[in-house]
């Protein structure tokens, strides 16, 4: 099949949704179809005629789109695939956002979803359109350079109100002062204001070190040399982090939001509530300081690799394509 990908980002942004279209992209690619990913800009004033399916990643933002799409080539396929700002923010709403979102998955022949969890969001009606994918991360191999008088701790999130990238300093206040645990944090700040923020954090904190951004590989490095690593967000859709943590054996630490409950599950070790920042702080305490607990952490994170592998994110593409074959025009 000849397939557009479009990704409401524009072209080149570090951004998770860009890093997910060039997997998926790569996959399809692999299974033999032809695929065209295309931002913003490039696809306003495309001829859809030579697709065979849209796939839109963001149901909001991808919306004009795939109304357009609907319009030019109307009985040939779309797959939306729904963001966690689609279901945690636009949804939630209440608004224009999310009659917008509503009226997307009404339009989509196919929602993909990244965890499971997220169906509860959705009417009814909606779920015979669903599927859940979920994200995967190949196993690589970094050389190690983990400092031995040191407990690294990997952050791998854009600052953005939403990561709550706050949370992890006022965490590393209530350490003990015998911790060696030191946080490593990679990641855009989307604003003056959240550079300033971060500049300031590494002058004032000696526990804490913000690299910026990083091409993906570095981050990857970054993670596979870190003793455990940490997510602080209030939402998201699918953390990639999870999927990478995975595929190196590394122990996660996660807001207890629908999609940490989603991949991780309900019983996962290292749970703790959003803002929380003393439970963070007791976690990573325990992780450093009870070989036990570290090791709960790290068999959970090991259990996952298997769910979140790429061979199931493959097959489960090659499963949705072959409906697109069967099912539609």
């Amino acid at each position: 099949m000849n397939l557009l990908l479009h990704v409401p980002l524009p072209r080149g942004s570090t951004r998770g949704n860009w890093i997910t279209a060039q997997r998926w992209a790569s996959i399809l690619q692999s299974l033999g179809h032809s695929v065209k990913t295309v931002d913003p800009d490039e696809v306003i004033k495309m001829d859809y005629a030579g697709y065979d399916a849209l796939i839109g990643l963001h149901a909001r933002r991808s919306s004009d789109v795939i109304r357009q799409w609907k319009r030019q080539v109307p009985d040939r396929p779309v797959i939306v695939a729904l963001t966690g700002t689609d279901l945690h923010v636009d949804l939630a709403s209440g608004g224009m956002r999310a009659s917008t979102v509503v009226e997307t998955l009404q339009i989509a022949d196919h929602i993909v979803l990244l965890e499971p969890e997220g169906l509860n969001t959705l009417g009814s009606e909606l779920h015979s359109k669903c599927r859940v994918i979920f994200q995967s991360s190949p196993r690589a191999t970094f050389s190690k350079q983990v400092e031995e008088d040191e407990f690294c701790v990997s952050m791998l999130a854009h600052l953005r109100d939403v990561k709550d990238p706050a949370l992890i300093v006022k965490a590393l206040e209530y350490l003990p002062l015998e911790s060696k645990i030191r946080v490593v944090h990679a990641g855009e700040a989307t604003t003056q204001h959240w550079c300033n923020q971060a500049s300031q954090w590494n002058r004032n904190c000696p526990r804490y070190q913000w690299l910026g951004p990083v091409p993906h590989d570095q981050a990857l490095a970054l993670l596979a040399n870190s003793q455990l690593t940490v997510l602080t967000s209030q939402h998201e859709g699918a953390p990639g982090v999870f999927s990478e943590a995975a595929a190196h054996g590394v122990p996660v630490l996660a807001t207890a939001i629908t999609a940490s409950l989603g991949i991780l599950g309900g019983n996962h070790p290292g749970l703790f509530q959003v803002g929380d920042a003393s439970e963070l702080a007791r976690l990573m305490w325990r992780a450093e300081s009870e070989p036990g607990f570290y090791q709960q952490l790290s068999t959970a994170s090991n259990s996952l690799y298997e769910r979140l592998s790429p061979e199931q994110e493959v097959r489960a593409w090659e499963d949705l394509v072959e409906q697109l074959d069967v099912g539609s025009g």
